[in-house]
């Protein structure tokens, strides 16, 4: 009997003020600097055999690995199927006045895939981020305290932690029409849980510390669309073309923001203070903006492939009642990528480099933020190892990433990316390996 695959995933994220500057005295454990801004960093819903292309995989089904990017492409499955995996990032980060090295480790979707009818209807269930936010940002400032003689200048230290973003829980499914059409739909429960902790330390005596946390919650739903094509044969015979593209509605959630500090009432005794309204406080709806995803898949055989995919969000749609003000820095995001996949295990060779599945791209994102009049945008290289059970469908994806965000130019940080993310996927009937009778 072959183990269930049973994983269970909790993904946070937050944002809160302007970017300028990095923490550059430790190494923290934190991500982009930019995703403090908004509702943080945009995710994308893909699978771990996309990851090594930079792409979603909107345009092709890799069989026997699960992914989220098309609905449309669940009615093809043939067994159960669940994934998971962890991803950690390095981010060095420099501006105009110094670096920061930083790391993340998270954990990314999970998802379980059961098709009713094989290769003909499918459900799927999963859990991933829509956005994620992970920073610590440090800046240091000063100001006068009384006037004329008396006058002192008075040097402080603030510090904004945020851990947070948009999580997504969702449940669709895929329905294969015939051999060449297939189309999908998912229902999703979106909820934010974003928390920022503000703490300001003074030089000076006489100055207590200052530290509150703001935490943000919110509730809404999603829905998703997606067809899936298959031209097989298209120039010869062991040829296919697919093509994928996929449609996420705008969502609007109700969201909450409070603010909750410690105060000090004697020597042993706290007091824990929530304040619900204020600026910036209280109760606000926020809008995320649609999703457009599309691209095709040329299979020159079972063994190559060459993908092109593009995704498009109008983040000048995003409004927070919240936080107003940040509207104006969202810009709408385009980005773009090619890859492509070799299989050498397909041809049973006996040579050790033959038995993985290998997968490159690269991918350009012009990015959800306009500051300083520039898009802060990204390019990734991309690298996929695929290794393979030995006596299953599962299998195991190690895919490597390396690219460059943002710019030093007008005081903005420029960030050099390195990222690992390892993957389990679970292919077998309903996990349990067939007894003889």
């Amino acid at each position: 009997m072959k183990r269930s695959c049973i994983i269970a995933l909790l993904i946070s994220f937050s944002a809160f003020s302007a970017v300028w500057a990095q923490s550059s005295d430790e190494l923290a454990r934190s991500g982009s600097v930019y995703s403090n801004l908004g509702i943080g960093i945009p995710m994308d819903l893909g699978s771990s055999s996309a990851d090594g292309l930079g792409l979603t995989g909107v345009s092709f089904n890799e069989s026997f690995v699960p992914g989220l990017a098309n609905p449309a492409q669940w009615g093809q499955s043939v067994l159960a199927q669940g994934t998971a995996g962890a991803t950690l990032q390095s981010f060095d980060a420099r501006d105009n006045f110094g670096s920061s090295q930083n790391t993340v480790f998270t954990v990314n979707n999970f998802q379980l895939l059961l098709p009713l009818k094989k290769s003909k209807f499918g459900i799927s269930v999963s859990l991933a981020p829509l956005t994620r936010s992970n920073f610590r940002v440090v800046q240091t400032t000063d100001f006068i305290q009384g006037s004329g003689a008396q006058a002192d200048t008075v040097s402080f230290r603030s510090e904004n932690r945020g851990d947070g973003g948009v999580n997504n829980l969702e449940l669709g499914f895929g329905w294969r029409i015939n051999s060449n059409i297939s189309i999908g739909y998912a229902a999703s429960l979106v909820f934010a849980s974003v928390d920022n902790k503000v703490t300001t330390f003074f030089a000076q005596q006489g100055f207590q510390p200052v530290q509150f946390t703001l935490e943000t919650s919110g509730l809404g739903f999603g829905n998703r669309f997606g067809t899936f094509f298959t031209f097989p044969g298209l120039f010869k015979e062991n040829d296919m073309l697919s093509l994928g593209a996929t449609l996420r509605l705008p969502v609007i959630f109700d969201a909450k923001r409070t603010q909750e500090s410690d105060k000090q009432l004697g020597p042993t005794s706290v007091e824990t203070v929530i304040i619900e309204d204020g600026p910036g406080l209280g109760s606000g709806d926020i809008e995320l903006p649609m999703s457009l995803n599309a691209g095709a898949t040329y299979h020159f055989s079972n063994k190559v492939s060459l993908s092109a995919e593009g995704l498009y969000e109008p983040w000048s749609d995003y409004a927070s009642e919240l936080d107003p003000q940040q509207q104006a820095l969202m810009s709408d995001r385009y980005k773009m990528g090619v890859g492509v996949r070799f299989f050498p295990y397909i041809m049973n060779s006996d040579k050790f480099l033959s038995k993985f599945k290998y997968r490159f791209g690269v991918s350009y994102d012009s990015g959800h933020l306009e500051l300083q009049n520039r898009n802060i945008e990204t390019l990734m290289l991309n690298f996929g190892l695929g290794i393979l059970s030995p006596n299953s469908r599962s299998s195991v994806d190690i895919n490597v990433q390396y690219g460059f965000r943002g710019t030093t130019a007008d005081n903005l940080v420029k960030e050099n990316i390195w990222g690992v993310r390892l993957s389990l996927n679970l292919a077998e009937l309903m996990f349990f390996r067939p007894k003889l009778q």
